[in-house]
């Protein structure tokens, strides 16, 4: 599913809306519009929007103020602006770019000429914001090899030598305990490179953006069974309660290392002996994927920190298990990118429920 740019358009007149909006519309934008600066501001605070068109003269606050302010604004500052005028002077249009403006389109408007520099502003914006996220991955994958792949390859490092330099004997029990701890962190390390490149391919790729209609039962028994030997070395039960005629609109690769990784972090938080469900309910047009554990849940303070401020969290499981905190950055990258919506509602000593919801497939 290819994503579809917002455009603002702002002016206080209704007749260059509509013309504006109809030439958009036609090269299938999604439009929203605002007639004065101070609503304009409003949607933008409260809506994704990827470019702005704005007439200069306003009542109240003109189009150069409104776009003064909007730079002002941190989340909404890097948003390109285009101005609509029917000022030709060049100390207007100076006056434009002094104020923040990326271009502008002289009245009466050129259909050719309004599509033109909208998509060139638009390929500009997305394009940064795509290289912005690129580095975003980048600076996590270098913090992720500096503490957690560093630490076991130097662990693997200072056992090799003790065992190279002769300081064990290799028939005594110290020389096989060695040898367990060396093969425990060497495929710990190697899949959490597993688990990186796998990352990157999934949002690198961009045929792995396109959405079909997938039954989810499989999916669900796929994951189950690739985590069993975690599962079974704490003795939890873990049930696929979903319905086999349930479909949903996603990636299926991408779904499969969501909930794998989900499944892990449960398997991780429940104490031995626990148990773990898979379920699922309909909504309209939308299917709740529910992921429940009898764990040892989380506090609101960690469920903000986690899922609502995205910071950086990692912490050890039931049994000293350790972990990245990469899981979590993969879950929400992935469920963004099948336009799902990831809830958590979790309760300390009780467990936690992890909802994704998803549009359905008939």
């Amino acid at each position: 599913m290819d994503y579809t740019p917002k455009i603002l358009i702002v002016d206080d007149n209704i007749e260059n809306l509509k013309v504006v909006g109809s030439i958009l519309q036609s090269e299938q934008f999604d439009i929203a519009v605002s007639l004065n600066g101070e609503s304009a501001i409003n949607v933008l605070l409260n809506n994704d929007i990827d470019l702005i068109l704005m007439d200069i003269m306003m009542p109240e606050i003109d189009g150069l103020e409104t776009c003064r302010r909007i730079k002002r604004i941190d989340t909404l500052k890097e948003i390109p602006l285009i101005f609509l005028t029917a000022k030709a002077q060049t100390a207007d249009i100076l006056e434009a770019f002094e104020a923040g403006g990326v271009d502008y389109i002289f009245k009466p408007f050129n259909r050719l000429e309004l599509l033109a520099r909208v998509n060139t502003h638009l390929d500009l914006f997305l394009s940064k914001r795509k290289l912005k996220e690129l580095y975003k991955n980048r600076d996590l994958i270098y913090s992720i090899i500096a503490h957690d792949i560093k630490a076991p390859f130097n662990k693997i490092t200072q056992f090799l030598q003790l065992l190279n330099g002769g300081h064990i004997d290799s028939n005594s029990s110290d020389f096989k305990e060695l040898l367990d701890i060396l093969d425990t962190e060497t495929q710990k390390t190697n899949g959490l490179i597993d688990e990186l490149i796998e990352w990157g391919h999934l949002l690198m790729n961009e045929n792995n953006n396109q959405l079909q209609s997938k039954q989810l039962k499989p999916i669900v028994d796929t994951v189950i069974a690739f985590l069993k030997q975690q599962s079974d070395s704490k003795e939890l039960e873990i049930q696929n309660n979903v319905d086999e005629k349930v479909k949903l609109i996603c990636h299926e690769k991408s779904m499969e290392v969501i909930l794998r990784n989900l499944l892990a972090n449960a398997i991780k938080f429940t104490p031995t002996g626990g148990e773990i469900a898979f379920s699922c309910e309909e909504n309209g047009q939308k299917i709740a994927i529910l992921l429940e554990d009898s764990g040892i849940g989380m506090s609101k303070g960690v469920v903000e920190k986690i899922f609502v401020k995205n910071e950086f969290h990692k912490s050890n499981g039931t049994n000293k298990e350790k972990g990245s905190g990469l899981g979590l950055q993969i879950i929400k990258d992935l469920i963004q990118k099948n336009n799902a919506e990831l809830k958590v509602n979790s309760i300390v000593n009780e467990g936690t429920t992890l909802t994704i919801i998803i549009d359905k497939s008939i």
